[in-house]
């Protein structure tokens, strides 16, 4: 990547930022049409003779868990007074009910999909919780030239364990998105999409994790003959978080943020056997309070899939990233990591995966001030290695049994944690060609 690519300034005005404003106020207002909007389409009177399992596909999965740790309490805590015990073994028995919606209307593509699910633990049995979620889509062409997406999600489930140790946070997460594809000339295509994101915890406790995420990007890509694309992409998110945090000194922290980033992107198919996909270019992140932790620097994806035999392949992924964290209120982490995902498919009904992963993340020392109650270190390390046996003996049926380790390494004085376990899954779809 050339230099001058990665020298770019972002300038905003009062009157501009307004105009966002107002423009992403009404957007929003819309929001809740867009699911109604995919229901309806999919629910009209040619939809009535439908056969059942092309155009409603119903499901059901039941999912067993067996972990030594399975709230990820750290090394250093005495999980007596928490939890009642010193044994963080338990199990866990998870039942999923839901239906697979979908409808092509000319060349338009609606779907969505809705599920429910219960989850039990046999003997931390105050983690027992529901899980609501609810996605649909609507891929829209209009002319020759131009196509994109439009949709939203709704999720209700229990956050993760892992910076969370032993907390039950039960949290929603909604988003709405849209997006567009102009293609300007064969070889030239105009890119853009906003998504709003909308996370909120339903502790009382916990509700200073709140937060909303407006992201805009804009792009143009170069499409190769061989269908293959180069271009650059630019994004701004916005960050804001509702609620203050009281810092140490007694004052109310604003953890709300603006990340702009310029980047380089590409898809290509190097031969019929390989695929390199990757983004990188710089970013600029400026934070409400705390001025100190602003952050500017490179940040990279990429994806490199081989598939050497027709049932043997591998995908192989790295990336340095600047992430907020959805269970934290820390402005941000700087993530560098790798994954290996390889498989092999035994037989037609019978295929082996592994994924094997490692992450670093660095948190910037405000989050010491800002989630002050929780065990979180400046450095931390995240290490995964999953093997998966999945057997489908006809379509619509799958069974799934999983090994797994997680362990934690971080310079927090309440230490990390070590996790082993299973897993099997049992799902079935019908119509599921």
């Amino acid at each position: 990547m050339k230099h001058q690519f990665m020298e770019v300034t972002f300038t905003h005005s009062t009157q501009s930022v307004t105009r966002i404003a107002i423009c992403l106020s009404r957007f929003v207002r819309l929001r809740t049409l867009i699911s109604a909007s995919v229901l309806l389409l999919l629910f009209n009177s040619a939809v009535s003779a439908a056969v059942l399992g092309k155009l409603v596909q119903p499901y059901g999965s039941y999912g067993f868990t067996a972990d030594d740790n399975i709230l990820r309490i750290r090394d250093g805590m005495n999980p007596l007074p928490l939890l009642g015990t010193n044994n963080l073994f338990d199990m866990s028995h998870r039942f999923t009910g839901g239906v697979l919606l979908g409808k092509d209307i000319g060349r338009q593509q609606f779907n969505a999909n809705l599920s429910w699910t219960h989850t039990r633990f046999e003997k931390f049995d105050q983690m027992n919780n529901n899980l609501k979620s609810f996605n649909g889509g609507w891929h829209w062409f209009l002319g020759n030239r131009l196509e994109g997406n439009m949709g939203a999600s709704y999720v209700q489930s229990l956050a993760p364990f892992v910076f969370q140790p032993g907390v039950k946070n039960v949290r929603t997460e909604q988003t709405e998105f849209l997006n567009a594809s102009l293609s300007i000339h064969p070889r030239w295509r105009l890119n853009g999409s906003y998504t709003r994101y909308d996370l909120n915890s339903n502790s009382p406790s916990l509700r200073f994790l709140n937060r909303t995420e407006d992201r805009f990007e804009g792009g143009i890509d170069f499409v190769t003959p061989g269908r293959n694309t180069i271009g650059v992409l630019f994004r701004d998110t916005i960050g804001d978080f509702p609620v203050r945090t009281l810092a140490a000194d007694g004052s109310f922290t604003d953890n709300s943020y603006n990340q702009k980033e310029a980047l380089a992107k590409i898809n290509w198919v190097i031969s019929a056997k390989s695929n390199l996909y990757g983004t990188g270019g710089w970013v600029e992140r400026t934070n409400a309070s705390f001025k100190a932790r602003d952050f500017s620097g490179f940040n990279a994806r990429v994806i490199y899939s081989w598939q050497p035999t027709a049932k043997i392949g591998v995908s192989l992924s790295g990336w340095r990233e600047t992430a907020a964290m959805q269970a934290l209120t820390a402005n941000f982490s700087l993530n560098t990591g790798g994954s290996i995902i390889p498989y092999w498919e035994i037989t037609r009904k019978v295929k082996l995966q592994g994924d094997f992963s490692y992450q670093h993340m660095k948190f910037d020392n405000f989050s010491i001030f800002t989630d002050s109650f929780l065990p979180i270190g400046t450095q931390n390390t995240l290490r995964n290695a999953t093997v998966k046996l999945i057997y489908t003996p006809y379509p619509g049926l799958q069974f799934m049994t999983s090994v797994y380790h997680n362990d934690l390494q971080t310079n927090n004085r309440l230490g990390g944690f070590n996790a082993n376990g299973v897993n099997i899954n049992l799902q079935y779809t019908y119509g599921k060609q």
